[in-house]
């Protein structure tokens, strides 16, 4: 039993890397293109500048810390 679920752990961990990853090429790709993000919030699609995103998540990684 433990097994698995150090399996998932894994398994979840890399999906997170995977994430993280894929949202530093898409947050690169927009600067690079000078072109807004497009994301889902608070039931809506909205166009999110870069830097905006940027420190969204920054704050966020602050807050996940605390």
């Amino acid at each position: 039993m433990e097994t698995k679920n150090n399996q998932k752990d894994a398994l979840s961990s890399m999906a997170d890397a995977a994430f993280q990853q894929a949202m530093r090429k898409v947050l690169q790709k927009a600067k690079l293109a000078n072109s807004p993000i497009v994301i889902w919030e608070d039931g809506q699609v909205k166009e999110v500048a870069p830097g905006v995103m940027e420190s969204r998540l920054q704050e966020q990684k602050q807050r996940d810390r605390a």
